[in-house]
């Protein structure tokens, strides 16, 4: 029977990738206002809350 130290650990595998290849930014908004941009950023088509702030940023980094 298998170790338990040597199964694979696929969320500690997802975990160190992430801090590996992305940078962490936490952003606080007002208690309701997350489901407010969800509902906003699928009206645009966009697939994850995520992908629509980090289009967002880009945006107006690019001004």
């Amino acid at each position: 029977m298998a170790d338990e130290k040597e199964k694979f650990d696929a969320t500690k595998y997802k975990n160190d990738f992430q801090k590996e290849k992305y940078d962490r930014i936490i952003v606080n908004v007002a208690k309701g206002q997350k489901k407010v941009i969800d509902q906003k950023a699928k009206d645009l088509g966009y697939k994850s809350l995520n992908s629509f702030i980090v289009d967002l940023i880009n945006k107006k980094l690019e001004e």
